[in-house]
């Protein structure tokens, strides 16, 4: 390896090493005015992050509850619905059937065991 190349690396490594230590030192006691040191705002972050997850959560159940509700809500308004139907389905049918028996009775006439009965 180049002398001068072992040189710059190694200043470079005592160089880290003296920031690293300096700022390690200035993280114990932050001065007023300063900026945050990334490890803070890395933490800040993670705080962050784990409240946006315990709120989504929250809302995650909130809304499940609610759909549950409506689904329950809405099954009872179909079987109501339903239930209603089928009465308006069987009267019609009822009424239908009525009327077809008038109307075959008024088109074949009176029967002839009933006119012979009519007739004694």
């Amino acid at each position: 390896m180049n002398p001068l190349f072992r040189t710059k690396l190694a200043f470079l490594a005592v160089t880290f090493c003296c920031c690293t230590s300096a700022s390690a030192a200035d993280s114990t006691q932050p001065a007023a005015g300063t900026p945050p040191s990334v490890v803070e705002k890395v933490e800040k972050a993670v705080e962050r992050g784990a409240k946006a997850a315990a709120s989504g959560v929250k809302k995650g159940v909130t809304a499940g509850a609610h759909g549950v509700e409506r689904g329950a809500h809405a099954a009872a308004s179909g079987v109501e619905r339903g239930a209603k139907a089928a009465a308006r389905g069987i009267e019609h049918g009822a009424t239908a059937t009525a009327h077809a028996a008038k109307t075959v009775t008024s088109k074949v006439g009176p029967s002839p065991a009933a006119s012979s009965a009519a007739g004694n």
